[in-house]
């Protein structure tokens, strides 16, 4: 009979070698960046050796804790190659910094042997919305493990850039997540990464002493009413992309990135009617509405308004919670879906982006395996929770969502109720998408307070098409 050990390392290579093939790589073969993938070199032997990475609905669950000292002795290995020291670099957003590396430290405590050593670096030059395009740079040299946002997921299969999810771990990962989770990290149904949290997308977070009701923050025209009557101002940066596509999507605006390919319909009447309804709304600029972050950044602008008291509402997203909390109280913040907004005559609800952050393994690495478990660490039940605690970022772990804490927050109940209205960033956005000008063009009607006429308007929409169609 084999032994349990023996059987779990053989799951472990099994997963990595069937990985590997399932990412395209061959022995002889480079990807981008110049390296060829040592890890791949081993899958020619057979892309269907096990059930590895290819069983994306994941198989049966195991018992991590129960497999800790077999991981290690594969870990072992991957160190003699280099002198007995694991060097990892691993890429978080700024903001996350402190945390990621209290949740490596104790990565370490409990991974850590006899015959190896860790040295883990952990920068927060690149944040979830720098990190694939930075990987895609060089592979490479990138870091062994990141995070990243979901839309950036499709870019780094195509490049070959990131590592399928081993099977040992993927199982577990399917068990404790939604479908919707689940899908969110795969492509064709191969498992990409580690779901980390699910909020990347934003809603509304307000003062309930200026808005006591759920009704007052219904209806954008009537928040920034409100807002202007308290000296205050409602904060939404239509000058940015990300966030003024909810007024597109709320009008009928068709925004799709499909095999590599991204597609709209902003030159057309629907767009043209989102633009005038920003302008609508951009007309309060300065009294009741702030549309731009002044180029300080959202973060710092919206803790800023509310730690002055010029703010009564921010669109923004969980990252900015336990800063508004600090701000005005927790007992004073209210979060809620976004409001509705005045569209060609009538209040429609306004659309918001919506996905997950992930953590992701580069296909490159030389310590696949120690990579991929610190991966499901970082991401595993206890992680997320830890990091609601301190960073008040939504789980997408059901487990960590039955937290009493995560249960109460105001916010988690927001994200439920915008889901609805919320689009996948993964299927409706590409990086030529973020290299038009949505921005900047809703910079400009914010400045010029909606003064811009409609010949104006539909020019410059066309251009945006123009610049998505070439």
């Amino acid at each position: 009979m084999v032994s349990k050990t023996k059987r779990v390392l053989a799951m472990i290579l099994t997963g990595m070698m069937a990985a590997s093939a399932l990412a395209g790589c061959t022995p002889t073969e480079t990807t981008e960046g110049g390296g060829t993938n040592s890890t791949a070199a081993s899958a020619t032997e057979s892309a269907a050796a096990g059930d590895g990475a290819s069983k994306a609905a994941g198989g049966e669950v195991q018992d991590i804790e129960a497999m800790t000292d077999n991981i290690k002795a594969k870990m072992k290995e991957e160190a003699a190659a280099t002198g007995g020291k694991i060097s990892l670099t691993f890429w978080c957003a700024s903001d996350d910094r402190k945390f990621e590396k209290s949740r490596i430290e104790e990565f370490k405590k409990k991974y850590g042997g006899d015959g190896y050593e860790f040295d883990i670096s952990v920068k927060a030059a690149f944040g979830e919305g720098e990190a694939g395009g930075k990987i895609l740079e060089s592979p490479k040299d990138g870091a062994d493990v990141f995070n990243f946002a979901d839309d950036q997921l499709s870019t780094l299969v195509e490049s070959k850039a990131i590592a399928p999810v081993i099977e040992l771990f993927n199982s577990n990962v399917v068990a404790n997540n939604s479908e919707e989770t689940v899908s969110a990290y795969q492509i064709d149904g191969v498992p990409y990464a580690f779901p980390k949290t699910s909020d990347n997308g934003y809603f509304l977070y307000y003062d309930k002493r200026v808005y006591p009701t759920e009704a007052d923050v219904a209806n954008l025209d009537d928040m920034i009413k409100k807002a202007a009557e308290n000296n205050k101002n409602v904060y939404f940066n239509i000058g940015n992309g990300w966030y003024n596509a909810a007024f597109y999507f709320s009008a009928g605006v068709t925004i799709k990135y499909e095999n590599g390919k991204q597609t709209t319909t902003f030159n057309t009447d629907e767009g043209f009617n989102a633009a005038k309804a920003m302008c609508h709304v951009a007309e309060n600029a300065g009294k009741g509405f702030v549309g731009t972050d002044g180029g300080s950044g959202d973060n710092s602008a919206v803790a800023k308004g509310f730690k002055d008291g010029s703010l009564a509402a921010a669109v923004i997203g969980t990252w900015e919670g336990p800063a508004i909390k600090e701000a005005i109280g927790a007992d004073n913040v209210g979060a809620a879906k976004l409001p509705t907004a005045l569209i060609a005559g009538e209040q429609k609800q306004l659309h918001s982006f919506g996905g997950y952050k992930l953590i992701g393994v580069n296909q490159f690495t030389k310590y696949p395996v120690t990579s991929q478990t610190l991966a499901y660490f970082l991401s595993n039940t206890e992680s997320q929770i830890a990091r609601y605690k301190e960073r008040g970022l939504i789980p997408t772990d059901l487990k960590a969502l039955e937290d009493k804490d995560i249960q109460s927050d105001p916010a988690r109940k927001a994200i439920s109720d915008q889901q609805p209205f919320s689009h996948g960033q993964g299927s409706s956005v590409g990086g030529k998408y973020w290299s038009t000008n949505v921005g900047g063009f809703g910079g400009e009607i914010v400045t010029k307070k909606g003064k811009i006429s409609d010949d104006e308007l539909k020019k410059s929409l066309q251009s945006i098409q123009t610049q998505i169609d070439t």
